[in-house]
C-alpha cells in the first residue's frame, strides 16, 4: 500500500529540482515535510523527460560526431552501427540511477513522499489523488507550489498522429526515421536536431525567426549555426509552417517564407 499522510507542516507539490530542492531545505531546517509528486521518485521534468535523458543522448551524438571528424587528424573509424533498443535502455538506466538516488536523499530526510498529484480543497487542505486511484486530504500549515512544465503544442499542427513528436515523445527515441522535420530552432529543438542527426535521420530544421535561438547572443549563435549546418540537410530560417497532413509514407508540410512563397 502506498504510503499516507492526512497532516503536515510543510506540503511540496511536485517532485522536480524546484520541488524536492525546497523540501530537502525545509526538512534540513527541520520541518515536517510531505512531497507529493506522481512518479516513483522524485526528479520531475528534467531528470524523466528532460535536461537528463537528453543530454544523455548528446553525449551519444558527441561521441559519434567526433569519430567522424577524426578524419581531419588521420583516424578513420567505420560507420557507427546504432542499436536503438541498447541505447534507449542506456538512456533510462541512466534516468533511473538519478532518480533513485534523489529517492533515497528523500529518506534520508525523513522526507514523506506521496506517489500521487494534488489539488487545493482550502488554504489549508489538498486533496491528494494517489496513483492506485484513491483520494484523501492532507491538512498543511504551509505550501509549496512547483509543478513543473509540459510540453506546448501548436493548435493547427496538432493532426493527431504518431509521426509528430514532442520533446518528451522524441527523447524515448522509439526508432529513427529516416527523415525528420525539426519545427523551432530554440535549444529544445537544435538538441533534438543533433541527437537524430547524428543518428542516421535527414534533418531539417525551420525556425520563423531571422536566427536560431531566438534572442540568444548573436556572436554564439554564429558559432552553433555553422556546426548545425553541417550536421542537418537544412536551415530553413524566417519560414512558417502553415499546414501538416498526415499521408501513407509520412507527413506533408506546407510552409510559407518571410516573402509569402509557399512550398510542400
Amino acid at each position: 500500500m502506498a504510503e499516507r499522510k492526512s497532516k503536515t507542516q510543510v506540503a511540496v507539490i511536485g517532485g522536480g529540482p524546484g520541488g524536492y530542492a525546497a523540501a530537502f531545505m525545509a526538512a534540513d531546517l527541520g520541518l515536517e515535510v510531505t512531497l507529493i509528486n506522481p512518479e516513483t521518485n522524485p526528479g520531475g521534468v528534467c531528470l524523466y523527460r528532460g535536461c537528463i535523458p537528453s543530454k544523455a543522448l548528446l553525449h551519444v551524438a558527441k561521441l559519434i560526431g567526433e569519430a567522424e571528424e577524426a578524419k581531419e587528424w588521420g583516424v578513420t573509424f567505420g560507420s557507427p552501427k546504432i542499436d536503438i533498443k541498447k541505447l534507449r535502455s542506456w538512456k533510462n538506466d541512466v534516468v533511473e540511477k538519478l532518480t533513485s538516488g534523489l529517492g533515497q536523499l528523500s529518506k534520508q530526510r525523513k522526507i514523506t513522499y506521496l506517489k500521487a498529484t494534488a489539488a487545493f480543497k482550502d488554504n489549508q487542505t489538498l486533496e491528494v489523488d494517489y496513483v492506485d486511484g484513491a483520494k484523501e486530504p492532507l491538512h498543511f500549515e504551509h505550501a509549496i507550489l512547483a509543478t513543473g512544465s509540459r510540453p506546448s503544442t501548436v493548435p493547427a499542427l496538432d493532426i493527431g498522429s504518431d509521426r509528430v513528436l514532442d520533446s518528451t515523445s522524441a527523447l524515448e527515441l522509439k526508432s529513427i526515421p529516416k527523415t525528420m522535420l525539426v519545427i523551432g530552432g530554440g535549444y529544445i529543438g537544435l538538441e533534438m536536431a543533433t541527437v537524430y542527426a547524428r543518428l542516421g535521420a535527414k534533418v531539417t530544421v525551420v525556425e520563423m525567426t531571422p536566427s536560431l535561438l531566438p534572442g540568444v547572443d548573436s556572436d554564439l549563435v554564429s558559432v552553433l549555426a555553422k556546426q548545425m549546418e553541417n550536421q542537418v540537410e537544412e536551415i530553413l530560417l524566417k519560414t512558417i509552417v502553415q499546414e501538416m497532413k498526415e499521408q501513407k509514407n509520412g507527413i506533408k508540410v506546407t510552409m510559407e517564407t518571410k516573402d509569402g512563397d509557399t512550398s510542400n
